[in-house]
């Protein structure tokens, strides 16, 4: 059961709203928040920044998978589930608190959410392996829209790489480490080939140009190989070991993606600030059955 769910998490869609700089801020400090979903629980677990007593709220049970976003525009991480067994969305907005469920996909989808209709809303989203196909519901009008990109076999990396303010339909091929990406801004389709099979893709802002940048972790060796979208040069740097699951995020608040792994062996996450990439953070916080939720990824 969790490998199945550590397939459906993929890097959250990272067209980020104007109001949310950052991915998993469940307190609004502007930082990724460490945070992880316990499945026999159903409950969340947020290590804050804000208020030193954490954050719990129950929310999910056993097969669900977390779909965290900022669905109300209101600068901060909503707690959210996608329950395969009956197709339902069910999230928490932390505007007021208030529960909403929402019905799309079924079993065997993986959920997408991302922003693409540009409103500064999660929009509820999932890819279809099977045919590859792409479908959300806007938040602007609650108009379905679909698109097929992709197939049996792919990756969904959904994220904003044209700066245009909306999520793109994207996704890996593992088969032959291609990243295809349909710009929502030009309409059309880059190809670039970018890691390997075995490889985890971990899509971020590494350069703090606004646009997401290609990038994959290597299990094997802990090498996380990026693409800068500002000037196409190639980085690499060794963070984790076998075992680790990659986690980025801009847990340091200045606008920039860290290479960041969660240990399910010893619960530690081990961040390194893209400040200085000297500072070390390492703080225990879940174990090893336990999901790391403040980002989706994917292993394919």
């Amino acid at each position: 059961m969790k490998k199945q769910l550590l397939r459906c998490l993929l890097v959250l869609a990272m067209s980020l709203p104007v109001a949310m700089a950052v991915t998993g801020d469940f307190d609004g400090d502007l930082q990724t928040d460490l945070v992880y979903w316990r499945p026999w629980e159903g409950k969340w677990y947020v290590f804050s920044n804000v208020d030193p007593a954490g954050i719990v709220q129950p929310l999910g049970q056993g097969g669900d998978i977390p779909v965290p976003g900022d669905y109300d525009a209101d600068g901060k991480t909503d707690f959210a589930v996608f329950r395969p067994s009956d197709s339902t969305w069910n999230i928490i907005l932390s505007s007021d608190g208030s529960p909403k469920t929402e019905a799309l996909g079924t079993g065997g989808d993986i959920p997408v959410p991302g922003d693409y209709d540009g409103d500064h809303k999660t929009d509820i989203a999932r890819w279809r392996p099977s045919d590859g196909t792409w479908r959300y519901v806007s938040s602007i009008n609650a108009a379905v829209k679909t698109q097929v990109f992709g197939g049996p076999g792919d990756v969904p990396v959904p994220g904003d790489y044209d700066e245009d303010g909306k999520t793109d339909f994207a996704y890996w091929r593992p088969s032959d480490g291609t990243w295809h990406i349909l710009s929502s801004l030009s309409k059309t389709v880059r190809v670039t080939q970018w890691g390997f099979s075995g490889d985890i893709p971990v899509p971020g802002d590494y350069d703090r140009d606004g646009k997401i940048d290609m990038a994959v972790w290597r299990p094997d060796n802990g090498f996380w190989y990026v693409i800068n979208s500002l000037d196409f040069t190639v980085r690499a740097h060794q963070w984790g070991i076998p075992g680790d699951i990659p986690v980025p995020g801009d847990y340091d608040g200045d606008l920039i993606s860290d290479f960041a792994v969660w240990r399910p062996s010893d619960g530690n996450w081990y961040i390194i600030s893209s400040m200085d990439y000297a500072t070390v953070r390492i703080q225990t916080w879940g174990y090893g059955s336990d999901i790391p939720a403040n980002t989706k990824l994917v292993k394919p």
